[in-house]
């Protein structure tokens, strides 16, 4: 899977690039805005990879659940960004509503208002998918409804993000007070007070002081009664301020949606054990949500009791090197726990589909110890 390479947070920046970074996220949300984008888009591109698989009877299909699925779930989008649409949505609003357009065509809804109705089925209004298309009413057992554990996750962390908003608001001040340039303009008094003196200022020489103060090269004509000189510093913040803040909004933002926090800065060193605790804590929760509503809403308690499911397979996210698994290919073969199509398949090659590539093989290795014994007396004769 495709990982972020850029060492955002640790590294110290330059005075440029503070100044470029306090425009572009003067606003206090900005931070959490980015740190936010940043999770939810590692959660929907590592879903959004994988395969569907579709059960029916313990056996897997490919039927038309299946290629809406996994190819086309609408005329208008691919599987993936289907799939990235829905994570995302759930992601941010803690829940997501797909609407089976004609029984057929799947479509994340924009918006809707959910009417509870217990001891009945609950209903929803006004469901938008998109700006020609709003439907008045539909009942949930004819919709794909996904809900989080925890659907007020974005909610609390913007009530956490309030305080360190006027923190970081607070450090940027700081900053810009430190690396800010100030003059001292001395004059006579009598021109303090004289009209002419003011147009003539605000014509020429604010004017020529704006330039000189703002050029990287320039000559500032002094003339005789006025004399301009800078004004020292006093140290109110510097970057080290903002890093730290931004720092902490990333921190908060991991833990909430459960990313390790080295994936969130782009800097990883043990990379397998990173991902292997973002697919357990972050990716398999949401996939298990969506395999689960999608079997509820699919398939009847008997067909879910013969084997009938939908399963969200996370585990093609992680790339998968042949060359480095070939000697545990083998061992998977040889031990007759997967067939030759069940590896192809595991690996992203396509099946071979006959016999030969369907059965499963044992080595005289993993034979019973009474048929190993046996052999040893046979060949001892």
């Amino acid at each position: 899977m495709g990982i972020f390479n850029f060492n955002f947070l640790s590294r110290k920046l330059t005075e440029r690039e503070m100044s470029v970074i306090i425009g572009n996220f003067m606003e206090k949300r900005k931070f959490m805005e980015l740190a936010i984008c940043i999770a939810v888009t590692y959660i929907s591109n590592a879903l959004s990879k994988c395969k569907v698989r579709v059960y029916e009877g313990g056996k897997e299909v490919e039927n038309d659940l299946s290629y809406r699925l996994n190819v086309s779930p609408n005329q208008n989008q691919s599987s993936s960004e289907f799939m990235n649409t829905l994570v995302k949505r759930m992601c941010h609003d803690g829940e997501a509503l797909v609407y089976p357009y004609q029984s057929r065509e799947l479509f994340v809804a924009r918006s809707y208002h959910r009417q509870p109705n217990a001891p009945d089925e609950d209903y929803f209004e006004d469901i938008v998918l998109s700006d020609r298309c709003t439907l008045k009413k539909a009942y949930i057992s004819r919709l794909y409804f996904f809900k989080l554990n925890n659907p007020n996750v974005q909610a609390l962390v913007s009530g956490v993000m309030k305080d360190y908003g006027t923190l970081m608001d607070a450090a940027m001040r700081g900053f810009k007070q430190t690396r800010g340039r100030k003059f001292k303009l001395s004059m006579d008094s009598m021109k303090a007070d004289d009209p002419v003196f003011q147009k003539q200022y605000e014509g020429v020489v604010k004017k020529n002081i704006k330039e000189f103060i703002e050029s990287d090269t320039a000559v500032f004509p002094e003339f005789q009664g006025y004399d301009l000189s800078a004004m020292p510093n006093e140290s109110a913040g510097g970057s080290s301020d903002i890093i730290d803040m931004r720092k902490e909004i990333f921190d908060v933002v991991a833990q909430a949606w459960k990313i390790p926090t080295s994936m969130m800065y782009g800097n990883m060193t043990n990379t397998a054990e990173i991902v292997k605790q973002f697919l357990t804590f972050a990716v398999d929760p949401v996939a298990s949500v969506i395999s689960r509503e999608f079997t509820r809403k699919s398939f009847t308690q008997r067909e879910w009791a013969q084997g009938s499911h939908v399963q969200l397979d996370t585990k093609t996210i992680n790339h998968i090197d042949i060359l480095d698994v070939a000697d545990k290919v083998e061992k998977l073969i040889s031990s007759g726990t997967f067939s030759i199509d069940m590896v192809l398949d595991e690996l992203g090659y396509q099946k071979l589909n006959t016999e030969f590539s369907q059965a499963h093989w044992i080595t005289k290795n993993y034979s019973l110890i009474e048929e190993a014994m046996k052999r040893l007396v046979d060949d001892g004769r």
